[in-house]
């Protein structure tokens, strides 16, 4: 049986977001998406550019590593063999932002994020991702801090023609997964919609629970579900997104 801990502790204090390491002591890293390597990877238009979709018929290659920081990396997850790119599910470099959840609600806006959290860039994750430590070793991630996005949150407030609105009832939920190799560690769970309530802005998550992980999965769930009465069903119809920044990682 899942194991789900329901957590909302804030980041340690000191933590900024200005630099590619920022530590609150020295044996803590953080990975802020804040360098021109991250710059460079954020595609124009947000749908359809061909960082994240390719051009020309090509499969595109998308991917980072937070080098000689953190070492947690990404890349598109290539869930139908890569030719549709980013639309198979991965973790994407945004800085796009968009206040208007109720005429910008739909995927053509699928890198935004309604509210800033005083950084520049952020990581947008659409389906099932993950992030994991490029040398492979176990580390502890202290936390980092979860967002909507500006489509998931003008679809979940305001529904759809393909989902419910999640504003009266229903509940969306982000379902962060550590494991150590092959071995799942246990869950976090961050609620986007519970119940009539909302995440609308930035939310600091803690992940020490985790344990030592060389991997984070994660996974949107809810009850606006296709083909299942189930309330943890993956196989939803609400949008699929959210994003994420200022990862604290234990190097200790």
């Amino acid at each position: 049986m899942k194991k789900y801990l329901f957590l909302a502790a804030a980041l340690l204090a000191g933590t900024t977001v200005f630099t590619s390491c920022s530590e609150d002591d020295d044996n803590l890293r953080t990975l802020t998406f804040e360098a021109s390597a991250f710059d460079a990877l954020i595609d124009n238009p947000q749908y359809g550019g061909k960082l994240l979709y390719g051009e020309n018929g090509e499969i595109p290659d998308y991917s980072w590593t937070d080098t000689n920081n953190t070492l947690l990396m990404s890349s598109l997850t290539k869930a139908w063999g890569g030719t549709w790119g980013f639309a198979e599910g991965g973790v994407a470099v945004s800085n796009y932002i968009d206040s208007n959840i109720k005429d910008n609600a739909n995927w053509n806006n699928q890198l935004a994020v309604p509210t800033s959290n005083g950084s520049k860039n952020f990581a947008v994750v659409y389906c099932n991702a993950s992030i994991s430590f490029a040398d492979g070793t176990p580390r502890v991630i202290r936390g980092m801090q979860v967002s909507p996005t500006t489509y998931e949150l003008g679809v979940i407030t305001y529904g759809a023609a393909s989902a419910a609105s999640l504003a009266k009832s229903g509940v969306l939920y982000v379902d962060i997964e550590g494991f150590n190799g092959t071995v799942s560690t246990c869950h976090v769970r961050v609620n986007m919609a519970k119940d009539g309530n909302l995440l609308t802005t930035w939310k600091n998550v803690s992940l020490s629970s985790l344990g030592k992980v060389t991997k984070l999965a994660f996974t949107m769930k809810g009850s606006d579900f296709s083909n299942a009465a189930n309330p943890d069903s993956s196989d939803i119809k609400s949008p699929k997104y959210f994003a994420f920044d200022n990862v604290v990682v234990d190097f200790d």
